[in-house]
């Protein structure tokens, strides 16, 4: 799982950290940085994919101009990624800059940390340095299982280092720990619904998109075995969502060839009527409800989830049945979720017991770079809750 993100130079970010629980939820006020921490995730998930890092700049929101903190000519992001499996913590940090053609690797590296004997040991797995030789290739020096001896690769630096190292006879612990690490990046799935997106008919389809536009065509293209046990997950949900309980969520192919899908559900009113209404006539919060628990039950275990303003849409009264559907389907299947929100109601729903899984992002007022807190670091921290909740403090503008 990815357990720390370090940001440097990113974005608004000077230098801070953002540790990954279970379920992590970022606070703060508008512009303070919540935003730039998705972006940083998004970031290196297209590099694990082996996307151009030109084009990834281009991509990420305000463009290329705005990935690097101001007056810098290069950022670093770096993650911690624990292998529960067999004890061992992989450390990926990648130092990206702007040459005279765009954006490329300046620095790269793969650790691989575990205790051996009750003594903390560090492999470095790969890294990248500068050979005496001037060439347009970044030099890459490799672990070998040999004591004192390494192997050297010329790669691209147009793209992240880790990409272009799969799929190649590596040593074994080089090849592992690449792989792991990658898998985790690409596991990563920012979700932001657009009820408008999902409102319309959707072709049959096998991955969710992160607009949840296709959600109906996801659901229609499963098989019947997999299909009945998710959708009652889901009808069970978000069933407690409006005024009438919601009875049941379900996708049913349309048109002459059937291969589109529409989302639809069914509404208790009375004991005698049922309204059934398709996905053109549900609410905003229902279909971003809906989006958000599918993305919960379907993405793979040890996946880590990404929702910005994750109850928007949602009446606050209503803000338990999502705490409830992200701790408790977030724990049965062993993915972890990072959340924005700017609603009080939202955070004191999360209880005390979750208080350590809440940061609050802040801005120096001289400089404009953003700082990451968590409330064990405050001084005042027993006073501060013993005045009140979070939710009161956050909406007091205390934070």
């Amino acid at each position: 799982m990815i357990e720390k993100l370090t940001l440097i130079d990113w974005k608004s970010f000077e230098n801070s950290e953002v540790y990954i629980e279970p379920l992590t939820f970022l606070i703060g006020v508008n512009a303070s940085g919540k935003s730039n921490v998705i972006d940083a995730f998004g970031f290196l998930q297209q590099l694990a994919l082996g996307v151009p890092i030109d084009d990834i700049a281009n991509g990420i929101r305000g463009g290329k101009d705005w990935v690097v903190r101001d007056g810098k000519d290069c950022f670093t992001l770096s993650v911690d990624v624990r292998d529960d499996s067999c004890g061992v913590d992989y450390i990926y940090t990648v130092t990206i800059g702007i040459r005279t053609v765009g954006f490329e690797v300046f620095d790269e590296s793969l650790g691989k940390k575990e205790s051996i004997d009750g003594e903390e040991k560090m492999i470095v797995l790969y890294n990248t340095y500068s050979p005496k030789l001037d060439t347009l290739l970044k030099a890459v020096s490799l672990y070998t299982a040999k004591q004192g001896r390494r192997r050297r690769l010329d790669l691209y630096p147009s793209r992240s280092i880790l990409s272009q190292l799969e799929g190649r006879d590596l040593a074994d612990e080089v090849v592992n720990g690449v792989r792991f690490v990658a898998d985790k990046l690409r596991n990563i799935f920012i979700l932001d619904p657009m009820p408008q997106h999902m409102r319309d008919y959707s072709p049959l389809s096998s991955a969710l998109k992160p607009d949840a536009s296709n959600i109906a065509g996801v659901l229609a293209g499963m098989s019947g075995t997999d299909r009945k046990p998710l959708l009652d997950a889901i009808s069970n949900y978000v069933r407690p969502l409006p005024e009438r309980d919601i009875e049941s969520v379900w996708a049913e192919t349309v048109g002459r060839f059937g291969r589109d899908a529409m989302l639809y559900c069914e509404e208790n009113w009375t004991d005698k009527k049922k309204l059934v209404l398709d996905a053109r006539g549900m609410s905003d919060g229902t279909l971003r409800f809906i989006a958000i628990v599918m993305v919960l039950l379907i993405r793979p275990k040890g996946s880590l989830i990404l929702v910005e303003e994750v109850d928007n849409g949602l009446h606050p009264s209503r803000a338990k049945e999502l705490v409830r559907a992200l701790k408790e389907i977030g724990m049965e299947r062993g993915v972890d979720i990072l959340c924005t929100t700017h609603n009080p109601v939202l955070i004191d729903q999360l209880g005390t017991d979750l208080i350590p899984s809440i940061a609050y992002l802040t801005r120096d007022r001289a400089t404009g770079s953003t700082k990451i807190n968590t409330f064990d670091e405050r001084e005042d921290f027993v006073r501060l809750v013993a005045s009140g909740s979070i939710g009161d403090h956050m909406a007091k503008g205390d934070l």
